[in-house]
């Protein structure tokens, strides 16, 4: 069996798409919504620096744009970069993507409001030092900065027919969308294990919880807002 390669899959994925999908359902209910537990002052977004880590085909980046927000984002490879970059134009979006991974974020310290990570922390590649993802969202974010998760549940479609490896720890086996098999994941119990995880570097947690059946997709995923230390 060959060696995963997360660079290759994804930049394949990701290329041979024709246009930008919509942006995340609970991206817009998060920034555009109000809640009783999380009511965003939508008029503060003016200006702000938020940075989507893992940011796809730009989708979300488009939708942050509009809510008034300094776009920026990372992707694993330049060949991403370069289309997200040119699909972005093509909306009137200048938004600054770089070529980085959840370990190594190639902005300088204190540098973000915002820092959006959608489906895409908990993502190791060749390491298996979550902490390491943990200390470097803390860094580039200014204090008292936001970091907005989603995270899957260990009932999430995706882990069905994974294989443990150590504590924590799950390579993906069994991906419908043949993308990531091979993959290594960082599985959380439940919310206070993510809690636990991030608190060295994070306070102030909310938490809401996605339990969807989607047509056969198991969605469940913890969505998780908290603020930097």
């Amino acid at each position: 069996m060959s060696k995963y390669d997360a660079k290759k899959e994804w930049t394949k994925d990701i290329l041979s798409e024709k246009e930008m999908t919509y942006p995340s359902e609970y991206v817009i209910r998060i920034f555009k919504g109000s809640y009783p537990k999380l009511n965003f002052d939508k008029s503060s977004f003016d200006g702000k620096k938020i940075c989507d880590v893992g940011c796809g085909d730009g989708r979300n980046l488009a939708l942050l744009h509009r809510c008034g927000f300094d776009t920026y984002g990372i992707e694993l490879t330049k060949e991403i970069v370069d289309k997200v970059t040119h699909d972005l134009n093509k909306l009137g979006i200048n938004s600054e993507i770089r070529v980085g991974t959840n370990q190594n974020i190639p902005f300088v310290d204190n540098f973000f409001d915002f820092l959006l990570s959608w489906n895409s922390c908990y993502y190791m590649g060749e390491n298996r030092n979550f902490d390491a993802h943990v200390k470097e969202f803390s860094r580039i974010l200014k204090q008292d900065g936001y970091l907005v998760l989603s995270i899957p549940k260990k009932s999430c479609f995706i882990y069905h027919g994974s294989e443990a490896l150590e504590s924590g720890y799950q390579i993906i086996r069994n991906d419908p969308f043949n993308i990531r098999n091979g993959e290594i994941l960082r599985m959380f119990n439940d919310e206070a294990e993510i809690e636990k995880i991030f608190s060295p570097y994070f306070k102030n947690f909310i938490f809401a919880s996605v339990h969807d059946d989607c047509f056969g997709f198991d969605y469940h995923w913890h969505l998780a807002i908290c603020q930097k230390r």
